[in-house]
């Protein structure tokens, strides 16, 4: 089992403080309403149930599933992204589900928020890979992620670690 308080501690960055997301229903629905609003392209794929679910945490090894959150100076959540353990391949990890608030683009967060991700699981595994779908390619490029492959604009990308 993942201890909480070894599992991440927040972290400032500028006028934003991320950490885990807290998992009271009051945060789960900032949650699902920020992510519904920001990524209306999946909403055939993510109602706001499923998005419940999926928030949901996990934490025992080997599979796993965490939501971060970065709030701002008011203590709204103004982004969220989760990283999970795929429960039908070892040693593999997924970054999924992420959002950044329209108001608070372009101030890093999206980055950051992908970097801790990133930085949590090396942290608390020896090796391993990601997988990633987006159609941001050259987002995940500069983690070193590599297309394995493209439909409709969609890349599937994995980082080896």
């Amino acid at each position: 089992m993942i201890s909480s308080n070894t599992i991440y501690s927040p972290i400032t960055f500028e006028s934003y403080t991320i950490r885990l997301l807290e998992f009271d229903d009051d945060t789960i629905t900032q949650a699902v309403n920020l992510l519904c609003a920001n990524c209306p392209n999946e909403s055939a794929r993510y109602d706001d149930e499923r998005l419940r679910g999926e928030i949901e945490c996990l934490n025992t090894r080997p599979f796993y599933k965490l939501f971060f959150g970065a709030y701002d100076s008011d203590n709204s959540l103004v982004a969220v992204g989760g990283v999970k353990a795929a429960d039908w391949a070892s040693d593999t990890h997924i970054l999924y589900t992420m959002a950044v608030d329209k108001a608070h683009r372009g101030k890093g967060l999206g980055t950051k928020l992908e970097w801790i991700r990133i930085q949590w699981v090396r942290e608390h595994f020896n090796h391993g890979r990601f997988l990633v779908s987006t159609k941001h390619k050259k987002r995940f490029e500069r983690w070193d992620f590599h297309v394995i492959s493209e439909i409709n604009g969609r890349h599937l990308m994995m980082l080896t670690f």
